[in-house]
């Protein structure tokens, strides 16, 4: 089998994007087991809330660095993919303390739109939430083109679960997304902070 890995000296950023692509899915997973089998189930829970704020902040650092090191196979549509993640894990951070705030008070916002809660309110969470699924979609088809399989695939298959699983709490599928997630992201990250990629460079 021909290996497409390139060896490059990993800048600083190439390293805290790395780290964080380590951390960012393991807090997710952690903050999904938090709420599934400590608190109220997903997204309902103060300590799943916590713990889902950290892997939030790593996934906005992680992700971006991923695209980054895909802008010399894709440079137009890399740092587009980029923004919308950036959006979806910035939403994914709102979605979070409203499980904080519901499972402390048994109030959740969402549910109050237009009951004393002004209509206005959705867009601090949609359509802002579907961007963090279809970001991680996104990027899974832009490691695929640059002949990252494994990474790529699961990435598409760890939006593609997240979407289904998350609104839906239907716990094993959130699992299951998760679980993709750091099938996919871990090998990356260890690799942008080491300077061994497995995105074949044009």
């Amino acid at each position: 089998m021909t290996d497409t890995t390139t060896h490059t000296v990993p800048t600083t950023a190439d390293r805290i994007a790395g780290t964080a692509a380590v951390l960012g899915p393991l807090l997710l997973l952690a903050s999904s087991l938090l709420f599934l089998f400590v608190e109220n189930g997903i997204n309902d829970g103060v300590l799943g809330g916590t713990v889902g704020m950290w892997s939030c902040f790593a996934l906005a650092v992680a992700v971006p660095g991923v695209l980054r090191a895909l802008e010399p196979v894709a440079p137009r549509a890399a740092p587009r993919v980029a923004l919308v993640a950036t959006i979806g894990f910035v939403a994914g951070a709102a979605f979070n303390i409203q499980a904080m705030y519901g499972a402390a008070t048994g109030t959740f916002l969402l549910d109050r739109v237009g009951d004393g809660v002004p209509l206005l309110a959705l867009l601090a969470f949609l359509p802002w939430g579907w961007f963090a699924p279809l970001g991680l979609a996104l990027t899974g088809w832009l490691l695929l083109r640059a002949g990252a399989r494994l990474p790529g695939g699961l990435l598409v298959a760890a939006g593609i679960l997240f979407v289904i699983g998350r609104p839906g709490t239907i716990g094993p599928l959130v699992l299951a997304s998760d679980v993709a997630l750091i099938a996919a992201l871990v090998p990356l990250g260890a690799g942008l902070a080491t300077g061994r990629s497995p995105i074949r460079r044009p």
